[in-house]
């Protein structure tokens, strides 16, 4: 079979120096390892939802009762389910959990300094 000779018009050229002349479609169609990995099970994707929605209780709960006390019990749950990985829950109750502690910190100053003068 008769096979023809391409010319270099026809060649792809990619302007790449010399030396880095090697193939890179490789790289952008990822393995199915890079998203699924062994160390992860259910129970903690579980755990972190609950820590999550129980920070965002706390949160909103300290809107109503002992700012300071649940402010900071839902930040730091808050922060706690960002790093297991659910970080919408986990910002949203550091939100609420900042505004409500700000809030009342700045709401009994004023208190305080419209008692003093």
């Amino acid at each position: 079979m008769y096979r023809h000779k391409k010319h270099k018009e026809h060649k792809r050229n990619h302007n790449l120096p010399k030396d880095q002349n090697e193939e890179y479609g490789a790289e952008f169609y990822p393995t199915r390892n890079v998203f699924y990995s062994e160390t992860t099970s259910d129970k903690s994707h579980a755990s972190g939802i609950v820590i999550g929605y129980v920070a965002l209780f706390f949160s909103l709960f300290s809107l109503f009762l002992m700012p300071v006390l649940f402010g900071i019990v839902g930040i730091a749950l808050g922060i706690y389910s960002v790093t297991k990985g659910h970080s919408t829950l986990g910002y949203t109750a550091i939100g609420f959990g900042l505004f409500s502690v700000i809030v009342t910190i700045f709401y009994n100053l004023l208190i305080v300094l419209s008692a003093i003068l």
